[in-house]
């Protein structure tokens, strides 16, 4: 069963510490949501699980293996990461793209073997990118570049998949989507799968856990119910809110306090709402 682990791990550019010392734990077949105020390095520290960059002090283990001791394509057959950003000014299709997710496989020059072409055609079905395999990256908008980018990791087929805000310039439908497909890959595929998000409620409603950072450390890692307290979310993100129980599925619900206001902040009420049915599980989403 594949695990990834950091220990101790610590990042540093230059002499501005900006991890210091995060130790976490991901199992298989759960998705671990990244959660933070900008800069406080949730990036950093999914590229440091996947050695884009090298961390200062601490490791990363990938099945109580270091990955310091992978080779670059073995790395890439066991992490796929999803990043942010990268260069659009290329010629390149949306096939294109997404076949380099199986270079760790078949190497920068083989041609695709029937197996590679059909890993590729569901990661571009699983993205709604099916009717775009012919575009030109350049003709894209920004929500279809992130479902691409999201359809060459998949294409990766590893399974350990890092993603980096990967509903950012998505609409809701998509949003929505995206998140449900992750995490249905997650417990059918048994997959390590650790995403950064800023929407705490998108989070709650989607991650098996949650690890909060803030000022250059891990604060809370644990349940929605545990990490979404207004007490964390105030350290985290300097800000007031209140959480509720979401009034269908019942999962902690974070709502925003405006300035001024004097309503106090409250921790979840653990009561259950019995009258209300639950949403099925997100993993259960259909594909259509």
């Amino acid at each position: 069963m594949t695990e990834l682990r950091s220990k101790d791990l610590s990042f540093s550019y230059s002499t501005r510490l900006i991890l210091n010392r995060i130790s976490m734990e991901m199992k298989a077949g759960e998705v671990v949501v990244l959660l933070g105020a900008n800069g406080a390095g949730k990036t950093t520290l999914l590229q440091s699980l996947c050695r884009q960059l090298r961390p200062s002090a601490g490791n990363v283990q990938v099945a109580d293996r270091d990955i310091s001791l992978f080779t670059r394509r073995s790395l890439a057959r066991s992490i796929a990461f999803m990043p942010q950003h990268e260069n659009r000014q290329s010629e390149l299709t949306v096939l294109d793209v997404v076949s380099l997710g199986r270079a760790p496989h078949t190497g920068w020059w083989l041609p695709l073997s029937a197996k590679d072409r059909e890993v590729v055609e569901d990661s571009l079905r699983a993205t709604g990118l099916a009717g775009h395999r012919e575009r030109q990256i350049t003709q894209l908008s920004g929500g279809e570049w992130r479902r691409m980018i999201l359809a060459r990791a998949l294409a990766q087929d590893a399974p350990i998949l890092l993603l980096d805000e990967p509903t950012a310039g998505l609409d809701l439908k998509y949003q929505f989507d995206v998140l449900a497909r992750v995490r249905r890959l997650a417990k059918e595929r048994n997959w390590v799968v650790v995403v950064t998000l800023h929407d705490l409620n998108h989070a709650a409603m989607f991650g098996d856990r949650l690890a909060l950072l803030a000022e250059r450390s891990l604060i809370a890692m644990g349940t929605a119910r545990e990490v979404l307290t207004p007490s964390l979310i105030q350290q985290a993100f300097d800000v007031s809110v209140t959480v509720i129980d979401h009034p269908i599925n019942g999962t902690p619900f974070v709502v925003p306090m405006y300035p001024g206001d004097s309503t106090v902040a409250t921790e979840p009420d653990a009561a259950t709402l019995s009258d209300v049915a639950t949403l099925p599980d997100v993993a259960e989403v259909s594909d259509e």
